[in-house]
């Protein structure tokens, strides 16, 4: 898996007149080699990781026939050397992982070689997600399934925002999770009001609806799933800004397809929420990737230029969000399949 998908990197550096790649973006790094220490890999002819010795044995057991660098000089140092012995005249790197000082530093010590920025090209690559990948997304989503359904009877008054999330993260990680794909958000009541707020010391009351966004991460692939929950009947205003947003997600999903612009996805649940008066409430996009990164490409956004593939992992998550009073966000995993969302999240919509 991973020489066909160093052989498509070498194919893109061809079309950009590379010899060379330096990757140090962490997720990229694992999709190239399956190493998952501190450290970048060099891309050439060959491909190297360059290292130093606390991670050349996981490096072994984790890339087995990958040529591991790990003298003195510091990764970047190592990664210099490596494009000067192998004669590299032009080197990408990856603009958006890089920092400034680690650009002085490659050029510094490679000054012949030409450093060129590049954007999203791995991140472009892992777009589609080959079976395999579709599988390990799908496993981290069952795990985090399985502890929503442990946790949810929990979630009750007097319990606060932060013992449910630090129960759920727990559940996740006896389910076999390696971590949670983000920090959990739990917020309730007029916190719900906040998209990302952090979980805190409220304690949930009777009445409250009670937003719940988590996700598990097991082998290096991410899941990311929203549900809203109704700590007792719902009062009118709160069952009328539940079952729009519901609606809205319903017909977000029922255009995603193979050469559906990304960009209708978010129209049909935007345009479904101006129709129930909420448009002016839904204060972001209506989705994103998800894979070896809990957010990736695609973007699923009014701005957004992709078109749908068969392939492609996107999360469909309206919501409404109403200062002093709470919110409403219902979010599922698909993937797009020739045959519409296939999803990958699992969990009830029970209020």
């Amino acid at each position: 898996m991973s020489d066909q998908r160093r052989k498509q990197l070498r194919a893109r550096m061809g079309e950009e007149n590379l010899d060379a790649f330096v990757v140090s973006k962490p997720a990229n790094v694992r999709y190239l080699t399956g190493f998952t220490g501190e450290g970048l890999v060099v891309v050439d002819a060959e491909v190297a990781i360059c290292t130093d010795s606390r991670f050349t044995v996981q490096a072994a057991e984790e890339a087995p026939g990958i040529e591991c660098l790990s003298g003195e000089g510091g990764h970047l140092g190592q990664a210099a050397e490596r494009l000067v012995s192998v004669g590299a005249r032009r080197a990408g790197f990856e603009a958006d992982a890089m920092t400034y000082a680690g650009f002085e530093t490659l050029q510094e010590k490679a000054p012949e070689v030409e450093l060129v920025s590049t954007r999203q090209t791995l991140e472009r690559q892992r777009i589609v997600k080959e079976p395999e990948e579709v599988e390990l997304v799908a496993a981290a989503a069952a795990i985090a399934d399985q502890a929503f359904e442990t946790v949810r009877p929990q979630i009750q008054p007097g319990m606060t925002e932060r013992e449910v999330a630090i129960e759920l993260e727990r559940q996740m990680l006896l389910g076999g999770a390696e971590k949670p794909s983000f920090p959990s958000i739990v917020a309730s009541g007029p916190n719900g009001a906040k998209p990302h707020a952090t979980p805190g010391e409220r304690k949930l009351e009777a009445g409250d609806l009670v937003v719940v966004d988590f996700g598990a991460q097991a082998n290096g692939y991410c899941s990311d799933c929203t549900r809203t929950l109704a700590l007792g009947e719902l009062d009118e205003r709160q069952r009328e800004v539940w079952h729009a947003v519901r609606e809205a997600q319903l017909a977000g999903l029922g255009v995603v397809a193979p050469g559906c612009p990304a960009a209708d996805v978010d129209a049909a649940a935007r345009e479904l929420l101006r129709k129930r008066g909420f448009v002016e409430e839904f204060s972001h996009s209506v989705g994103h990737g998800v894979g070896l990164e809990v957010h990736e490409l695609p973007g699923v956004s009014a701005r957004s230029e992709e078109v749908l593939a068969a392939g492609m992992i996107i999360t469909v998550e309206p919501g409404v969000y109403i200062k002093g009073w709470g919110g409403v966000r219902l979010e599922e995993l698909v993937l797009v399949t020739e045959d519409g969302p296939q999803a990958l999240t699992r969990a009830a919509y029970d209020l």
